[in-house]
């Protein structure tokens, strides 16, 4: 296979009926021009299923239990594409012409981004609830909030080559880290195209109320980082619940 248009990176640990669910809706795209790299963080059994499923242009590869930001790290240096996806194992793209969409009005130099809605499933009382999230970022508003979801990005794979890895120091927002970074490098951002992205909140999800004292402190190390000053400690969710743009 030639260099593929995109690497579609799906992190994945010890979920291996969430990771089938995201890679039936990365092969159900009408844009075929990309590779899938599974980083599998947990036991083996989310590469066995990709491989098992005899999917063409696949990577699966075996991260250790090294950590989210790490795995994604080894999936960056390993995808081929000239551009980078990522579609975190327990989301989803509802729409097949989500990334023919998106590539077709992306910008090459920079980062494209998307809307969608948060789902509540597992053991959660109001399981099967959706709450829109309205993808946006500009300047100062990414200073304030991450209002941008990981599974709806898609952004060029030399930025890596020019500004490094993702951040392994902030496990609970590596992303926003990114995003931030990418804005300091004066990296263009363009959207929301479509709301195709479904983004999981389940009870035993990262940002779950259990983690809450390690997400303050990561928190604050990501506001030391890039001189955010006093930030609310918030999640997607809690940002969709509140609906719009920032003011």
């Amino acid at each position: 296979m030639s260099q593929p248009e995109l690497s579609i990176i799906i992190p994945t640990k010890d979920r291996p009926e969430l990771l089938q669910r995201a890679l039936a809706s990365a092969q159900a795209q009408s844009f075929r021009d990309f590779e899938l790299v599974v980083v599998d963080d947990g036991d083996g059994r989310g590469a066995r299923l990709a491989e098992d499923l005899g999917l063409d242009h696949l990577q699966a590869l075996l991260s250790g239990g090294s950590g989210q930001v790490p795995a994604r790290n080894l999936g960056v240096a390993a995808a081929r594409g000239r551009r980078i996806a990522f579609l975190d194992d327990d989301d989803w793209w509802a729409e097949p012409d989500h990334l023919e969409r998106m590539l077709a009005k992306s910008d090459s130099r920079g980062l494209l981004y998307a809307s969608g809605r948060i789902v509540a499933e597992g053991q959660r009382a109001d399981a099967g609830s959706e709450l829109a999230f309205e993808a946006h970022a500009d300047a100062e508003a990414i200073r304030r909030d991450n209002r941008l979801l990981v599974s709806g990005v898609i952004y060029p794979r030399s930025l890596h080559q020019n500004l490094g890895p993702f951040d392994d120091k902030l496990p609970y927002y590596w992303d926003w880290d990114w995003y931030l970074r990418l804005f300091a490098a004066g990296v263009p951002f363009s959207g929301p195209q479509g709301n195709a992205v479904r983004i999981s909140a389940r009870d035993d999800s990262v940002s779950a109320a259990v983690n809450l004292a390690a997400r303050q402190a990561n928190l604050g190390r990501l506001s030391a980082k890039h001189g955010l000053g006093q930030l609310v400690l918030r999640n997607h969710e809690s940002i969709a619940r509140e609906g719009g743009r920032p003011s």
